[in-house]
């Protein structure tokens, strides 16, 4: 495993985040499935374990505290949660949060603590709540060891938050990948942190596994022919081009089971990153694939608490296979495909929720009728 050197902390260049650990029907996180990917992640060389308050449907910091804090050393980790910003309205809920969250993961100080998710719907929370100045106090008693904060925001929100508030700010969360860099314009986030000195902790490097698939034909073509020398999987270009942006400190990752914790630490595993070459196909194939991919969604789920029952994030990422393959399917009926995920367009009641809960801010009904459109007409 590789590793940066934070303020004399040492921290792995892959880290490992549980929003994406399995869960039953029931919505309740696998204890055992869990345990088995922390104990991967430790025996591989993670250091870095990320949560939230909101993760898992609330249960995240509980399923570290019971599948790391409690069956290894203290100093063998360090654990990050996340104040959620859009729940604290006044300065009086900022400490009596924070406490709640330390006990659910049941440590007495946070190694890395993040003000979470700040974007414009509730980026006013910041200021009436005093929560930079009041989670700084924390940190002068030793309850949070380094303060951060992770950005679903324009570049103007991220520069003018880092102008207010940057002298309590270590280190900035962004979601960067070479697809989104242009796509979204994640370059213009990366491009303002590093101006201010902030070191990068990446978010959605893979896209929500989308970049380990490769759905472009061209991307395919393109990394197929760069990886002759060393036998790169496409889940390696997108770890080593992140890894060659010199404001990366480490990247996290939503893996869901130990296979996927033994394949993605393979790549820091290695002596060395990618060569130049190799980052140019790795940028090459993400302007190929923005060519072809038509919605950005990172399967984050943050939109799933949909009235009508409505998968969109399954909607959107069944389309964006299709749609890299020219709705051409050698095997299937795509339009079963589609009408087997179930509710769709048709029955949205346009409450709202979702677009507002969007971190890609994506017009998610308009999308859906968009998508119910063309399923109609293959």
């Amino acid at each position: 495993m590789r590793y940066t050197d934070f303020q004399g902390t040492k921290v792995s260049k892959l880290c490992l985040g549980n929003m994406r650990f399995p869960m039953d029907d029931s919505g309740q996180p696998y204890f055992d499935k869990a345990c088995a990917i922390v104990d991967a992640s430790l025996e591989r060389g993670i250091t870095y374990f990320d949560t939230a308050y909101t993760y898992l449907n609330g249960k995240g910091e509980e399923i570290f505290r019971r599948a790391l804090v409690e069956r290894h050393p203290r100093d063998s980790f360090q654990i990050t949660s996340k104040l959620p910003t859009w729940l604290i309205e006044t300065k009086d809920a900022v400490i009596p949060k924070f406490e709640e969250q330390l006990g659910r993961c049941g440590v007495d100080y946070f190694d890395f603590f993040l003000v979470h998710d700040i974007e414009r719907g509730w980026y006013d929370n910041l200021e009436k709540a005093d929560i930079f100045p009041t989670l700084a106090k924390e940190k002068e008693k030793g309850r949070i060891r380094h303060l951060g904060a992770s950005f679903h925001c324009s570049p103007v929100l991220l520069r003018d938050c880092l102008e207010k508030w940057g002298q309590y700010i270590e280190f900035v969360q962004l979601q960067l990948n070479y697809l989104d860099w242009d796509y979204i314009n994640t370059k213009a986030l990366y491009e303002i942190a590093d101006e201010f000195g902030k070191t990068v902790v990446v978010m959605e490097p893979l896209r929500g596994g989308t970049l380990s698939r490769m759905p472009s034909a061209e991307g395919r073509k393109i990394l197929d022919a760069a990886s002759t020398e060393h036998g790169l999987s496409y889940t390696d270009f997108a770890f080593g081009w992140l890894e060659s942006l010199p404001r990366v400190g480490w990247i996290l990752s939503g893996m869901a089971e130990p296979e996927q914790v033994y394949q993605n630490t393979d790549f820091f595993s290695r002596e060395e990153g990618l060569t130049a070459a190799e980052i140019d196909a790795a940028y090459a194939a993400g302007k190929a694939m923005s060519k072809e991919v038509f919605v950005p969604c990172t399967k984050c789920n943050y939109c799933a608490d949909c009235p009508s029952g409505i998968k969109i994030s399954k909607i959107f990422s069944a389309y964006n296979e299709a749609c890299a393959k020219d709705f051409v399917y050698l095997w299937g009926d795509l339009k079963k495909i589609y009408k087997d995920i179930g509710p769709n367009a048709n029955d949205c009641v346009h409450c709202g929720n979702c677009e507002k809960r969007c971190p890609q801010h994506i017009p998610i009904p308009d999308m859906l009728k968009k998508i119910d459109e063309k399923y109609n007409s293959l």
